[in-house]
C-alpha cells in the first residue's frame, strides 16, 4: 500500500532545528516520513536558506518561498493601524506561497494538508477537497495579550494589545475553517473549545529527542551556575531574560555572591548583549551555540522565568531530558502537566523564584533527584516517537477521502465531529492501557 502524501506548511525553514518551532517541525517530519510521504512548503529568508539543508531534504520534498525581512517597529505600527488583520497574517500571506501550493495540489495527489500556525491558513485555496489539520504551537492572542502587560518600553503596550485584540478575532475564525485543530496541551484545548464551540481538537504535543538529550554521567554540575535559552527574536524570551537579571538575580546574589548566569540562543538583542558588558553583573551571553547539551548537562539549574507567551516549552523538555533541574514560572510550565516539587520547581514571585534557585545551588542532592525524576517523566510522556505516533493516528482517521466536512450541514458536521472524537478517545485509552 503506497504511503499517504502529506502537504505540510510552515512559516519558517525548520533547519537547523535551533529554536522551538524549528525543532518541532523537523522532528515531526523526520518521524512521520517513515510512514508518510511529506512535502514541506515553507517561508525562508536568505540567511536561513544559506544553511546546508541536506538533512531536511533527506526526509521530505522541500519548497522554500522567499519572505522579506520583518518590519521595523515604525513600519509594523503602520501595518497594524492600516488593516483589520494582525500584522502576522499579512507577513505570512503571499501570492508566491499561494502559487507554490496551487502547483502541488494540481500535480500531486495530496491526502491531507498539515498547517503550522493559523496565520498560514489564508495561503490555501478557498475550496479544498482534502482535510486540513491546523496545528497551533501557541495560542497567539493569549501570547500577545500577556506580553501587552509586561512589554518594555511601556509605550509599546497599546500597539501590542491592539494586535492581541485582532488575533482574538481572526485566530478562532481560522480554527473554524480547519477540519481538525491540533493543540499542544489540555490548557490550549480548552481555550480553543471555549472560543470556537464545536471545533474538533486533538492533542498533538511537543516532544524531545531523549536519545540526543541525555545527562553526562562523567562530569558533575557546576554549583554556581544557572542557564536560560531561547530564540530572542521571540519577545517573551528577551523579557524573561531581563526580568531574571533585573528582579530575581539580585536576590540570589544576596546569598550567593559567586552566582553565574549564562544566556544561550540566537539573536540576542542589544539589551541582552549589554548585560555581558557590565562588569558588575555575572552574566555571560553565549548566543547561538552549536550544541546546547554541555550547558544543560553541567549547569546546576535551568531557569525559565517567562511572564508571557503561550504553548509548551521545548527548552524545559530538553533541560529535563539532560537531567538538569528546572525552576519555572507557571506560564513557563503551562500545559506540560509537570508537578511542582516532583518534576521541577514552579514559582511566580521574584523572591520565591530566587529562593528556589538558591535551594538547588545549596543542595546538589535535591537537584539530582529533581533532574532524575524530570528525565523519567519526559521519557514517558514527551518523547518525539510518542508525539509523532499520535499524529499518525489522527492522519489515519482523515486520509483516504475528501474533506468529510466539506459538504455537510451543521447537524451532519456535529455528528461527524462526535464520531471522530470517539475514535480519538479510543486512541487515548489504548495509549494509557499500554503504558
Amino acid at each position: 500500500m503506497p504511503k499517504a502524501h502529506i502537504l505540510m506548511l510552515t512559516p519558517y525553514l525548520p533547519y537547523p532545528p535551533n529554536s522551538g518551532g524549528r525543532s518541532r517541525t523537523y522532528n515531526l517530519v523526520k518521524h512521520l516520513s517513515k510512514d508518510c510521504w511529506v512535502t514541506l512548503v515553507c517561508f525562508g529568508r536568505p540567511d536561513e536558506k544559506a544553511f546546508d539543508l541536506a538533512p531536511l531534504r533527506e526526509v521530505c520534498d522541500l519548497t522554500v518561498v522567499d519572505r522579506p525581512p520583518s518590519p521595523r517597529t515604525r513600519q509594523a505600527a503602520w501595518l497594524s493601524l492600516t488593516s483589520a488583520k494582525p500584522v502576522t497574517m499579512r507577513l505570512y500571506h503571499s501570492r508566491q506561497m499561494e502559487q507554490a501550493i496551487e502547483r502541488l495540489l494540481t500535480h500531486s495527489t495530496i491526502g491531507l494538508i498539515h498547517v503550522e500556525s493559523f496565520y498560514m491558513l489564508p495561503n490555501l485555496p478557498k475550496h479544498l477537497g482534502v482535510p486540513v489539520l491546523l496545528s497551533e504551537p501557541a495560542i497567539e492572542y493569549i501570547a500577545w495579550g500577556r506580553h501587552a502587560k509586561v512589554a518594555r518600553p511601556w509605550y509599546m503596550r497599546p500597539g501590542i494589545a491592539l494586535e492581541a485584540y485582532k488575533m482574538r478575532l481572526w485566530e478562532p475564525r481560522a480554527w473554524s475553517e480547519a477540519t481538525v485543530v491540533g493543540v499542544m496541551s489540555g490548557v490550549d484545548q480548552e481555550i480553543v473549545r471555549q472560543a470556537t464551540p464545536g471545533v474538533k481538537t486533538v492533542l498533538a504535543p511537543n516532544g524531545v529527542d531523549v536519545d540526543y538529550f541525555q545527562p553526562d554521567p562523567d562530569e558533575g554540575r557546576d554549583g554556581r551556575t544557572a542557564v536560560y535559552m531561547g530564540d530572542y527574536k521571540y519577545f517573551p524570551n528577551t523579557d524573561a531574560a531581563l526580568y531574571f537579571t533585573q528582579e530575581i538575580m539580585p536576590l540570589i546574589r544576596e546569598q550567593r555572591d559567586d552566582f553565574q548566569f549564562t544566556l544561550i540562543g540566537k539573536d540576542p538583542p542589544p539589551d541582552l548583549l549589554a548585560l555581558e558588558d557590565d562588569p558588575s553583573l555575572p552574566v555571560s551571553v553565549a548566543g547561538l551555540v552549536d550544541d546546547t547539551r554541555p550547558y544543560l548537562q553541567h549547569s546546576a539549574v535551568f531557569v525559565c522565568p517567562l511572564r508571557s507567551g503561550s504553548g509548551t516549552r521545548f527548552k524545559l523538555l530538553e533541560a529535563l531530558a539532560c537531567g538538569c533541574p528546572v525552576v519555572s514560572t507557571s506560564v513557563g510550565a503551562e500545559g506540560l502537566g509537570a508537578v511542582d516539587g516532583e518534576h521541577m520547581l514552579i514559582r511566580d514571585t521574584p523572591r520565591d523564584f530566587a529562593q528556589a534557585v538558591i535551594s538547588l545551588l545549596k543542595d546538589p542532592a535535591l537537584g539530582a533527584r529533581l533532574g532524575q525524576q524530570g528525565r523519567t517523566w519526559v521519557m514517558e510522556n514527551h518523547a518525539w516517537t510518542r508525539s509523532a505516533a499520535r499524529l499518525r493516528e489522527v492522519y489515519s482517521q482523515l486520509i483516504g477521502h475528501e474533506d468529510p466536512t466539506l459538504h455537510m450541514d451543521a447537524r451532519e458536521k456535529a455528528a461527524f465531529v462526535e464520531r471522530l472524537q470517539e475514535a480519538l478517545e479510543e486512541i487515548d485509552r489504548q495509549e494509557k492501557s499500554g503504558q
